[in-house]
């Protein structure tokens, strides 16, 4: 069981979808009490602050809805999204997210000292891993090179990682 002050959350990625098996994905995660986010939100309040978590559906595989997923929250509302391919981040920034929370690279999974990733996956490709501001806009995207593989099932020069973010008020 997984355990967080403010709830554990997640979203679909490709490979869940891919499954065939989105059921057997939900009942898998059951019991960690995570909470999946298909186009949707969940309010935050941390102390006297509150902001938005969202939750967007798989680009590749699911059925991808932001502007549903953001019509409940106040104008100027901060916002962070969770959204399994990094290279959204273009896209989201125009609908003032302020952090997005990816995944779908693995980082690469094979890096070269020089040249950094040599195979990255199609939407995981301009942001591949860890952070970066998004163009000349506000925004921000942290992907994570997580702890699994996809194929080839192999990494290296390329750690896995459970990334622990602290996020404080500007």
């Amino acid at each position: 069981m997984l355990r967080a002050c403010y709830g554990v959350y997640g979203v679909y990625g490709n490979h869940d979808h891919w499954s065939g098996d989105i059921a057997g994905v939900i009942a898998g995660l059951r019991p960690s009490g995570m909470t999946l986010l298909v186009n949707q939100a969940v309010k935050i309040k941390a102390n006297d602050y509150e902001w938005w978590l969202c939750g967007r559906d798989d680009s590749w595989a699911g059925r991808p809805d932001l502007p549903k997923t953001l019509a409940d929250m106040p104008e100027g509302a901060f916002k962070i999204l969770l959204c399994h391919e990094p290279d959204f981040a273009d896209t989201a920034a125009k609908y003032d997210i302020g952090l997005q929370l990816s995944g779908h690279s693995h980082g690469g999974q094979v890096s070269l000292p020089l040249t950094g990733p040599i195979i990255l996956p199609p939407h995981g490709r301009k942001y591949p891993v860890g952070l970066q501001q998004v163009g000349d806009t506000g925004s921000w995207v942290y992907t994570s090179r997580g702890i699994g593989v996809s194929f080839p099932p192999v990494r290296l020069n390329c750690r896995p990682e459970i990334t622990l973010l602290t996020l404080s008020r500007a």
